[in-house]
């Protein structure tokens, strides 16, 4: 884990400028992306929360800067693993796998972050 701890800063700073850029991209569209088409199951999920992303991708914004000026760091990692999941989630639902990398980059590098916290995690499972 010296590697981890070794590129912890730059990894840190990859995702959260990783995130941010992204939640900016879902208001200023400035890097075309679509979903494509979408099994029913998975646009009937999107209608249904669609009033509250613009929340979540505020939400990401501050998360990232957070991650980029090193500020409770750990607690944010904690906070980010289960918006990692439901990302990767939401991404193998929609069956489109050549659409995943993102929900991979995410949950790769929130996964090798808290590795490279595990320290500071120990007192939560004694």
């Amino acid at each position: 884990m010296a590697t981890t701890a070794k590129f912890s800063p730059l990894l840190r700073i990859i995702l959260g400028l990783f995130l941010i850029v992204y939640a900016l991209n879902q208001f200023f569209h400035f890097i075309p992306f679509t979903y494509g088409e979408m099994p029913e199951n998975t646009r009937d999920f999107i209608d249904a929360v669609a009033i509250y992303l613009p929340y979540l991708y505020i939400f990401e914004i501050i998360i990232g800067l957070f991650l980029i000026f090193n500020k409770w760091v750990p607690f944010i990692l904690i906070v980010l693993f289960p918006l990692s999941v439901s990302f990767l989630i939401f991404n193998l639902s929609d069956n489109d796998f050549s659409k995943i990398w993102t929900a991979l980059i995410v949950a790769f590098l929130n996964i090798m972050l808290l590795l490279g916290y595990k320290e500071k995690y120990k007192p939560l499972f004694k």
